[in-house]
């Protein structure tokens, strides 16, 4: 077979910068995935992306698919024949429905048992034929967040589509996506260079478009973008520095294919805004780069990134100054506005915004998860009380101010700012501020504790207020951030290392939503722990914890997201010694005994016990548990898996040495009752009966 390559790229008006990096992570993911399945192997893959542009090529695909053999598995052996050794009607049916003789049926033994199948070849469809069917259907799949319809409504995509290139092996594909036919034309830069490139092949995609004024590589835009904007500010001024921001880096690298900075200046009268305040207007409005001086003080400049080279930059610098000087205007009018009222005489005012039509006003929230987080107080940092239920009453109050309400981005921030100029304790400034946190995933922490229990209380009521109403999340969409929110508590609660038990605080916030909750109360609080037990299974995933090893701890302190994960890592550790298999085979020995005679809540006489193995095995029992509880409040769980560990030597010599199935009924009880007080022991750590046997 001869190897072939393939460059495709649909052109499209301009996409929103947020929506590549899923878009693109699933072309490579889904194309590599059917190409495998399809039995055409590649060398290797590489995608582009611009404001106006999805492409892909691929290096080394065979000509055509690999032939192949297959089993078909039909119905069971044991209804594939009569009792006369005849063929059944499942069996002739089989045989036909896939075109064979009943002699060309042979059996399959599998784990399930007999099974009649058939061999079938298939011979190996050409490369470009394959391709044309599974393109179009990726490209029609692709995770946008929105579609739209252009035209006579025809077609749906996230943006019109005006080009489609696709060539394998210096050959057009023929195909078509939302009415475009391919071909082998590209188009350059907008304005540089509008007109037609040809393109034959990926090895010639990103030179032939670089020509063309298009830098089609990601990672190189971002860096001409970050070299570009640093280039600009210390040009001017060697003092200047540009505000790290590698998030607004990204989204400015994927809106334009050229990118030229350039450094612009506000009037210094603005830098009496606050600093998040200024920085937000050029950021958010303007796509801006805010910039400090060495004394990491704000400066009255910025930096705009154009998509062209402009004749004459002064002109360009004059337009974007002027843009930016309507924002600031704009922004020190709410602010002076905003200053005329202190912050706690708004608290009223949230009584008339809705937080949501089911679930109240926002001053009816801020009522339910005060109470929830002074609860949380007085179990971890009592003498916090009076810090938090001041940041709770003043935390949602930003909500109504002019600065908020034209930069939403700013809530918290603005609450802070206001609640310090109003003279209020540094501390409650500080929670109103980090009780948002963290607000995306991967972000930082709330570092007060006045902040981490209200940022806790505050996502508790909405998760299981949303839950109480039949607001929950779907796999496709998620408005309120459940899943980000329960994740934020895990992760808060890991961090401040709280051992308490989820399952209290969702039965005291559901207390407060009283009469909203529309769903039966038992419901809810299953729902909400299984929502959580999920997110916390996710994350241990990404700690690296097996899923067995997950499950086998969440199964039994679920609950207690710090419970849980110090026991799966101590766990995970000590799976990977020599000889924990045959730990894990003991214990699970113990499990399966006990439901096979059962319940390890059975009373029976352990003074019946006589044995010496028996007296060993119930003594080392008895006084890891007396030591379990002091161990687990350090938070040593190594350590108590350590001591869980050395029952193995006394378990062993029991069943060596006892038979716990006794002719002696007292006997036989007091023996699984023994057992029962093992696994008691063993459940300290996990349900080891879900670890798997490998």
């Amino acid at each position: 077979m001869s190897a072939l390559d393939f460059i495709l790229e649909l052109g499209v008006e301009e996409i929103p910068a947020s929506y590549f990096g899923p878009a693109m992570a699933y072309l490579v993911e889904r194309l590599t995935k059917d190409l495998t399945g399809s039995g055409l192997p590649f060398e290797r893959v590489q995608a582009w992306n611009g404001p106006r542009r999805l492409a892909l090529g691929l290096w080394g695909l065979t000509d055509r698919q690999l032939d192949l053999e297959e089993e078909i598995t039909g119905p069971p052996l044991s209804s594939a024949f009569d009792a006369n050794g005849n063929h059944t009607k499942a069996a002739l049916g089989f045989a036909k429905g896939q075109g064979v003789s009943v002699s060309d049926l042979f059996t399959l033994n599998t784990p399930k048992g007999q099974y009649l199948a058939v061999k079938k070849s298939r011979a190996g469809r050409p490369t470009a034929e394959v391709l044309t069917e599974l393109v179009p259907q990726i490209l029609g799949s692709l995770p946008f967040p929105k579609l739209m319809r252009w035209g006579e409504g025809e077609h749906l995509f996230v943006r019109p589509v005006h080009w489609l290139l696709a060539v394998l092996g210096g050959e057009i594909l023929p195909m078509a996506f939302c009415g475009v036919r391919a071909g082998k034309v590209s188009y350059g830069h907008r304005f540089l260079h509008p007109g037609p490139v040809v393109i034959t092949s990926p090895n010639e995609y990103p030179d032939r478009l670089a020509e063309a004024h298009v830098l089609a590589d990601f990672e190189e835009r971002r860096a001409m973008v970050r070299r570009e904007i640093q280039e600009a500010a210390t040009a001017a001024n060697s003092d200047l520095r540009v505000v790290d921001d590698e998030e607004l880096i990204d989204e400015v690298a994927n809106l334009l294919e050229e990118p030229v900075a350039i450094l612009g200046h506000f009037d210094s009268h603005f830098l009496e805004l606050p600093s998040s305040v200024a920085a937000t207007a050029m950021r958010e409005r303007q796509r801006y780069f805010p910039i400090t001086d060495s004394q990491n003080r704000q400066a009255p400049y910025f930096v705009a990134v154009n998509n062209t080279r402009p004749q004459d930059p002064e002109v360009v610098r004059r337009g974007h100054e002027r843009v930016l000087r309507a924002r600031l205007e704009d922004a020190r009018f709410y602010f002076q506005e905003d200053r005329k009222i202190k912050l706690a005489d708004r608290m009223e005012e949230l009584k008339g915004v809705v937080f949501h039509h089911l679930l109240g006003t926002s001053w009816d929230k801020v009522s339910r998860f005060k109470e929830l987080a002074l609860a949380l107080t007085a179990l971890t940092n009592p003498n916090q009380k009076a810090v938090v239920a001041r940041a709770a009453d003043l935390c949602k109050c930003d909500l109504v101010s002019g600065v908020v309400g034209e930069f939403p981005s700013l809530q918290g921030l603005m609450g802070s700012e206001y609640a310090l100029a109003d003279g209020e304790d540094p501390e409650v400034a500080k929670a109103i501020v980090e009780h948002y946190l963290p607000n995306r995933a991967g972000g930082a922490l709330p570092t007060s504790v006045a902040g981490a229990i209200l940022s806790v209380a505050d996502k508790l009521d909405t998760i299981v207020g949303c839950f109480g109403v039949g607001l929950l999340p779907t796999g496709a969409a998620d408005p309120f951030g459940l899943r980000r929110q329960a994740l934020g508590i895990i992760l808060i609660m890991l961090d401040r290392q709280w051992p308490w038990s989820l399952e209290n605080y969702i039965e005291k916030a559901l207390m407060g939503l009283g009469s909203l909750v529309k769903t039966p109360a038992k419901e809810v609080r299953q729902k909400s722990l299984e929502f959580f037990k999920a997110r916390l299974k996710s994350h241990l995933l990404t700690l690296g914890v097996a899923p067995d090893t997950a499950e086998s701890v969440l199964g039994l302190y679920g609950h207690n997201p710090t419970a849980t994960v110090g026991r799966a890592l101590a766990l995970e550790d000590l799976k990977r010694e020599a000889g924990f298999k045959d730990l894990a085979q003991t214990f699970k020995r113990v499990v399966n005994i006990i439901k096979k005679f059962g319940s390890r809540e059975e009373v029976a006489p352990l003074a019946l016990l006589t044995h010496p193995a028996e007296k060993e095995l119930l003594l080392a029992a008895e006084i890891i548990s007396d030591e379990a509880q002091e161990i687990i409040n350090k938070g040593d769980f190594a350590g108590l898996l350590g001591r869980v560990a050395t029952l193995k030597g006394p378990v062993d010599l029991f069943f060596d040495q006892v038979l716990v199935d006794d002719p002696q009924p007292e006997l036989k009880n007091a023996r699984v009752a023994l057992l029962g007080r093992v696994s008691q022991v063993f459940e300290l750590v996990a349900d080891f009966s879900r670890l798997s046997a490998s």
